[in-house]
């Protein structure tokens, strides 16, 4: 499993090649900080995701940064303030 990060201005994002990414607040943070939000590859765009859920990308390419920073400037905030729920861990925020 390899984990990748990015930093848009939003928040701290870390992207795992096994079907998933974390929202983490826009500072540093330290081993053990639970996520504010964890969200399925789905959901940064087309093409991200891949056969099995895995990440379809290679970490460090320029079509996965350009997916974080756009989910990141749509959503980033809100996921840092609690408003998309917990994501993937089944807390969900109603609609």
């Amino acid at each position: 499993m390899a984990r990748t990060p990015f930093s848009p201005p939003d928040a701290n994002i870390v992207v795992s090649s096994d079907g998933y990414f974390d929202v983490y607040l826009p500072a540093d943070r330290s081993n053990g900080d639970k996520p504010a939000y964890r969200g399925h590859l789905s959901e940064l765009g087309a093409g991200i995701r891949g056969a099995n859920d895995r990440l379809a990308v290679r970490p460090g390419s320029a079509a996965l940064a350009d997916a974080v920073t756009a989910w990141s400037a749509v959503h980033g905030a809100a996921a840092v303030r609690g408003e998309l729920g917990r994501g993937r861990d089944g807390n969900q925020a109603k609609a």
